[in-house]
Formats: C-alpha cells, structure tokens, sequence
C-alpha cells in the first residue's frame, strides 16, 4: 500500500510512527517546509519532496505520486496560518476543499 502524508507536523508524525511498525506500506511525506516535526524529531531523514498542496493541484500531485490513499496533517497548515487573523478557520476549510477536490481516497487527520 502506498499513502501520501501531506504535512508531518503533529498529527502526521503521530500517523508516521503507526505507519511505520508496517514494512509493507509505503509513506510518501510532503510539507510546505523542509524541516517539519517529523524530521526534527527524527523520524524520517529527510521529506520526499517540499509541496504547497491546494485544491487546484491535488490530482496533479496525485497521479504523480500515484497512492491508494491520503493522509492530509491538519496542523501543519494551521501552524503556517496561525498568525493571520481566521487563519485556523481557513485551514480547516482549506482542507475540507482539498479532500472533497481529490479523486483518490483522502482523510483529514
């Protein structure tokens, strides 16, 4: 199985940790930054690749990727749009925007 995490902060690297006790699936890790959470804290090396995923570019991104599901880190956007005033309510609805967008399997995690 082969799934996509976009963002590795919290949740993500949470997610990461389950995911890896499974040798057989496959984790692509995206972030808007080069260094998130689970990199700092050493779970993965280093990203896969440095994606600002939006509704628009989801499939594109997809079909290169190719994963038979998504995983899509709730607070990493967050943690990019907390300063700006409604940005946790933007966030989220960024996200609902991108998973209903998808062709491919998506949660919102």
């Amino acid at each position: 199985m082969r799934i996509w995490l976009i963002g590795a902060d919290d949740a993500g690297s949470e997610a990461l940790r389950q995911l890896q006790k499974n040798p057989t699936i496959e984790v692509v890790v995206t972030d808007m930054i080069e260094q998130p959470k689970a990199v700092t804290d050493r779970l993965i090396d280093k990203i896969d690749s440095i994606e600002t995923v939006t509704q628009m570019n989801i499939n594109i991104l997809a079909r290169r990727i190719r994963p038979d599901l998504i995983l899509i880190d709730s607070r990493a956007l967050k943690r990019n749009l907390s300063r700006l005033s409604g940005g946790m309510v933007y966030a989220e609805a960024f996200h609902n925007e991108i998973a209903a967008a998808s062709d491919f399997p998506c949660i919102i995690i």
